[in-house]
C-alpha cells in the first residue's frame, strides 16, 4: 500500500463525481478512481 503514502493521513476535502471518483485532499492532491474492464484503477494526478 505504499502507492498511498502521499494521502495517508492528510484531510479529505472535495469529492467529485463524473464517469469517475476524484477525491482532493489537502495541498492538491488528487486521487481518480475509475472502473476499467470490470477493475478499479486508481491514479494520483
Amino acid at each position: 500500500m505504499a502507492k498511498f503514502d502521499q494521502i495517508k493521513m492528510q484531510e479529505l476535502v472535495k469529492v467529485e463525481e463524473t464517469e469517475e471518483l476524484i477525491l482532493i485532499f489537502k495541498e492538491n492532491i488528487k486521487l481518480r478512481i475509475k472502473v476499467v474492464d470490470g477493475k478499479l484503477v486508481s491514479e494520483f494526478v
